[in-house]
């Protein structure tokens, strides 16, 4: 992996810079990334997939463990830096895309660092997209976890509700904002999702969105927001009640049970199909 020099060496060679709005800093500690590549668990003939390689702090170790690796990366200059670093293994593919542009996803694992600012939009895209999907290791900004895990109150939203249906998410260690360059202004986390065996992924879809919906509005009462999908307050109501829920709470207020009980009434009842 690339030292701090080599990194400053890289981008004067580049005339660039690490850009600050796509959340690109780089891990400069080896041992941080061996921890990192080491809670995978991928099997034999399992497809690994790395998001946002950047300069291959990652890359570097997964390579050689000789897993079916594909990497997708946004930037230009870091793709043609891989494909010279890289691209001479036969169990590497290198795409030059941003991940949830990408048509085609069926990995078993996904690893990467992810951009703050695309945190949620990437791990929702992976997660619905990829039918085949076991096991996520990521690193995000530390507050990007918490948002992402929480049950209750502000950040509580329907991605919480779908990903604590689909997976067992535990935090595995932080890491200090200092093994960075640039160093950033916070630290971060390192996390695993593992899907659940008794999770269904066309199920969680329509709870995906009978959550989002009852989001909507965070200050409607869930009455007002699942009739989007009902079109009948009355019947909306007797779904509500049914439940064992009152029509004028918010969907903050409700647990997972509730949002799946709801959903499987709403697949009962033909209003998700």
């Amino acid at each position: 992996m690339l030292d701090t020099k080599e990194i400053i060496d890289f981008f004067t060679l580049e005339q660039s810079h690490a850009k600050k709005e796509l959340g690109q800093n780089f891990l400069i500690n080896k041992k941080v990334c061996e921890d990192i590549v080491n809670l995978l668990s991928p099997l034999n003939n399992e497809k690994v997939l790395e998001i946002g390689p950047g300069l291959g702090a990652l890359t570097d170790i997964l390579i050689k463990k000789n897993y079916d690796l594909t990497c997708v990366e946004y930037d230009a200059k870091f793709v043609n830096y891989l494909n010279l670093a890289y691209g001479k293994y036969p169990n590497i593919k290198i795409i030059k895309n941003n991940i949830i542009k990408e048509k085609e996803v069926g990995f078993d694992r996904v690893i990467g660092n992810l951009p703050y600012y695309m945190t949620t939009e990437i791990i929702s895209f992976i997660t619905t997209k990829d039918t085949i999907l076991k096991e996520c290791v990521f690193m995000v900004q530390k507050e990007c976890y918490l948002r992402l895990t929480s049950l209750e109150g502000k950040d509580f939203n329907g991605i919480n509700v779908y990903l604590k249906y689909m997976f067992n998410i535990n935090a595995c260690f932080d890491v200090k904002k200092n093994n960075f360059f640039p160093v950033p202004s916070v630290d971060s986390i390192v996390f695993k999702m593992v899907r659940k065996e008794d999770s269904s992924l066309q199920f969680g879809l329509k709870l995906y969105k009978v959550a989002n919906c009852l989001f909507i509005n965070r200050r409607k009462t869930i009455l007002n927001n699942l009739n989007m999908i009902v079109k009948n307050k009355e019947n909306t109501a007797k779904i509500i009640t049914g439940c064992n829920l009152k029509e004028n709470c918010r969907a903050e207020q409700l647990t997972i049970n509730d949002f799946i009980n709801l959903t499987n009434i709403l697949i009962q009842d033909g209003y998700i199909r």
